[in-house]
């Protein structure tokens, strides 16, 4: 994602308005809106975590899996 240059206040607003449709989309299916809001709260809190340990993991390397076992180019399951 890119960052823009909005102001602080429109941004608050905009994220005000989603949580605020959130928070009436679950409360609507039978979920307290307390309930709702403190589970927001922990999602929020584990996402802040999350960024704090890696901010960027698209940029994190992935190690393969390595194909040098016993019959990995034997694709037939069949035993030598």
């Amino acid at each position: 994602m890119t960052e823009r240059s909005e102001s602080p206040e429109r941004l608050f607003q905009q994220l005000d308005d989603l949580i605020a449709d959130i928070t009436d989309q679950f409360a609507s299916q039978g979920h307290g809106t307390a309930v709702v809001i403190e589970t927001l709260q922990d999602v929020l809190a584990k996402r802040q975590l999350a960024y704090q340990r890696d901010p960027d993991p698209a940029e994190d390397a992935v190690d393969e899996p390595a194909n040098d076992w016993p019959s990995a180019d034997d694709r037939t399951g069949a035993k030598e």
